[in-house]
């Protein structure tokens, strides 16, 4: 089903790339396939709705976008290949989930690189950020901006005290190998599992724990089949905003700076709704009666921190990154490893 769908957005998305035919007001006409796996009612989805809005008003219709959001076309991994393949036009994946295609991108995956968002976002708008989004062109896609998935944090069937309480917890994590070093050295016992079959593997107690962001634990209703949320915030994960590079080298040069406008005016968008949305997220889980979110003590967290050290966690980051991507965005943010607890 999912195939005959993108095979569908393909000849939607290749058959008006733009580089021919325009309006009156000088923009290439152009039908945009987005796709993202968060569920529509996240700051990512209303994000790209704002993207939408916008693009669509200032070009005078010249550029639409049908959004498929909640894994329509499938996971991060399976539409980012079709979008390298011109079959989506843009897409908002995980960091994590893509860094098999770009691995620069393993530099976010850095373990309690970010004290606030202050820091998140000085990190993002600097030359490492543009660097880090240059970095999707190896793969054929054309790197717009960040929108906001946010810190991730711990949900348990257990409680949660110290480090010792982490040892054998089986806990799903991505498919990303940078996180499953970091749960092995904090003493759990990881393993990936496709985001679509989490909740009812949770349910079932085929795991104890999982991670992620609020708004996805919120939406996605984890908090009804775990117990405890622990706001570790171990790592912040953009999602990262791409178009088909083939596309966007079809445009013409209006085109292209009208695009990226409207996606800078989304990203601002993104941030101004964003913390906001997670504590809404929070508040609710709270009042839910099913769960309960919980601070993390500072002993646990400089035991989290000091087992990621001892285990050479940063250094696999810099191997995985490649380059100095991983050493830049960490300048940029005030980050160094050696000198956190």
């Amino acid at each position: 089903m999912m195939a005959s769908m993108l095979a569908g957005c393909g000849s939607s998305g290749t058959s008006n790339t733009g580089s021919g035919d325009g309006n009156s007001e000088g923009y290439n006409t152009l039908n945009i396939i987005a796709a993202h796996g968060a569920a529509e009612n996240t700051s990512e989805n209303e994000s790209f709705l704002k993207f939408k809005e916008l693009v669509e008003d200032r070009s005078g219709g010249a550029i639409t976008v049908d959004l498929y959001p909640n894994q329509q076309l499938g996971g991060d991994r399976e539409y980012t290949e079709a979008a390298t393949q011109g079959n989506v036009t843009m897409g908002g994946p995980s960091t994590a989930n893509i860094a098999p295609f770009v691995p620069a991108l393993n530099a976010f995956e850095t373990p309690f690189l970010f004290s606030d968002r202050e820091s998140v976002y000085a990190a993002l708008d600097s030359d490492a950020g543009q660097a880090l989004l240059d970095s999707l062109e190896s793969a054929g896609l054309k790197g717009l901006g960040y929108f906001e998935n946010g810190f991730r944090q711990l949900t348990t069937n257990k409680e949660i005290n110290s480090l010792a309480d982490l040892k054998g917890l089986k806990i799903r994590v991505m498919e990303n190998e940078v996180h499953l070093a970091i749960w092995t050295a904090l003493g759990a016992n990881p393993s990936p599992l496709a985001f679509g079959e989490l909740y009812s593997a949770l349910q079932q107690k085929a795991f104890d724990a999982q991670e992620n962001p609020a708004e996805l634990i919120y939406n996605t209703k984890f908090y009804e089949v775990q117990d405890h949320v622990y706001l570790t915030n171990h790592i912040y994960t953009p999602y990262i905003i791409y178009m088909n590079l083939d596309t966007w080298n079809s445009l013409n040069e209006q085109t292209q700076t009208l695009i990226q406008e409207c996606m800078d005016e989304a990203v601002a968008y993104c941030r101004e709704i964003c913390e906001a949305n997670e504590q809404a997220c929070f508040d609710a889980i709270n009042e839910s009666g099913k769960s309960k979110t919980y601070e993390v003590s500072d002993e646990l967290h400089n035991e989290m921190v000091t087992a990621c050290k001892d285990a050479g966690i940063y250094d696999l980051v810099i191997e995985k990154a490649g380059g100095t991507y991983a050493q830049d965005l960490w300048a940029a943010a005030g980050f160094d490893p050696e000198s956190v607890a």
